[in-house]
């Protein structure tokens, strides 16, 4: 398991990304859209393929990167089914879970 917190001065907000060592696959928590070739470039790098990018609120303080990084790679977008979002891949509620191929998590 891969752990990375990464921080985006400007905004004063956090993004973490966890990865599966072994498979390369990929999500990202709460991307900044100025930091998204930041971002794309750390994944490639470290050899990682991106799944999903989850948002844990719809954001206020900063706008979200996810829609560029799907753009750019492929993954997918999850946000709360609470928030409103339109354009997204995949509304998430309390209990849901959000699977890949060899791994499972559930959303407290």
């Amino acid at each position: 398991m891969l752990f990375r917190q990464l921080f985006d001065s400007q905004t004063g907000t956090y993004t973490y990304l966890l990865a599966d060592t072994e498979t390369g696959e990929a999500v990202m928590i709460d991307p900044v859209f100025e930091q998204a070739r930041r971002d794309g470039a750390l994944l490639g790098e470290l050899g990682l393929s991106l799944l999903y990018t989850l948002e844990t609120h719809i954001h206020a303080d900063h706008v979200t990167g996810g829609w560029l990084l799907r753009k750019n790679t492929g993954s997918k977008i999850a946000v709360s089914a609470d928030g409103g979002a339109d354009g997204v891949d995949r509304l998430l509620a309390m209990g849901d879970t959000v699977t890949r191929p060899t791994a499972s998590s559930t959303v407290p």
